[in-house]
């Protein structure tokens, strides 16, 4: 049963994209009403928990990550929006690799030979893919900010890694995406086109709505809870359905079509990121294992 609900939570984080390009609002719009909508039913969910009493110290780190959460939705749905979103989930899920370069230089970690390897296929793949997409006339702004989505989520994991005294996990997701819903609502005013949001008919609408409930309160709540029933290993061995689910829902209900040079890019980056975490030392990692916010 638990593995089924893992599989059900990267079904529903794997239908993202797809929902965003329904939904005929800006991506800044987008990422501020998801935290909007989602936060009364996690504020629901961590009173129910009736954990500690958590001082205002602890949440700091929890704050920052929340800040960057917010940008990282940001980046994430503009290049869902302004490429194909199948480049946009295979850049997107360079994060780990960036965690690798990243983590010997800011938490003195060690980086072994498999990690270097892994980096580099990476980046080749990466390579694939965005010279195809440059190459087809598609939007460059897009891909860069998928990546630097990938980037933020990156710097999400190593702040977390970083936290020695931890707040349960309800309290944290409430915390993050309350952060999330603050950073965004000034550009939210400023911009003005949610104002759009009044146009919307009744698909547009129940997307937005599952958007926040379905695909943040919901699948949050139940990814964390599996933390309880299952080995981090086997959750990180599951979270690699997401981008497949991501692309296979873009071929299907956007009639995106990939070509050989994004699935070989794909295959690199996937598959050298899933292989170096399994392998290193017989152990994990542990970029997607880490108790933080899920990617999406």
């Amino acid at each position: 049963m638990n593995r089924f609900k893992l599989v059900l939570v990267m079904i529903i984080w794997g239908s993202l994209g797809v929902f965003t390009r329904s939904i005929p609002l800006s991506a800044l719009s987008l990422a501020f009403l998801r935290a909007l909508i989602a936060l009364p039913v996690l504020f629901v969910v961590m009173k129910m928990k009736k954990g500690d009493q958590v001082k205002w110290t602890l949440l700091k780190p929890y704050l920052i990550s929340g800040v960057l959460l917010g940008f990282g939705w940001l980046t994430l749905f503009y290049g869902f929006k302004h490429t194909s979103i199948s480049s946009a989930v295979m850049i997107y899920n360079m994060c780990p690799v960036y965690v690798m370069i990243a983590a010997p230089l800011l938490l003195k970690e060690t980086i072994s030979k498999i990690q270097i390897a892994v980096i580099f296929i990476s980046f080749l793949g990466l390579c694939l893919i965005i010279g195809h997409n440059l190459l087809e006339g598609h939007g460059y702004l897009g891909l860069a900010l998928s990546a630097v989505s990938g980037m933020l989520y990156a710097a999400i994991v190593l702040i977390n890694r970083s936290i020695k005294v931890r707040v349960d996990n309800q309290t944290a997701t409430f915390v993050q995406i309350f952060a999330a819903m603050i950073v965004l609502l000034p550009f939210v005013l400023i911009d003005g086109t949610i104002l759009r949001v009044v146009d919307l008919d009744a698909r547009a609408v129940t997307y937005t709505i599952l958007l926040g409930i379905l695909h943040t309160s919901v699948a949050y709540t139940m990814f964390f809870s599996l933390y309880t029933h299952m080995k981090s290993v086997e959750i990180v061995s599951y979270s690699y359905l997401e981008p497949l689910f991501g692309i296979i829902f873009s071929v299907i209900f956007v009639g995106e079509t990939l070509t050989l040079p994004q699935i070989m890019g794909g295959i690199l980056i996937l598959g050298s990121t899933y292989l170096g975490e399994m392998l290193k030392d017989g152990r994990l990692f542990n970029l997607r294992s880490q108790r933080v916010l899920p990617p999406r």
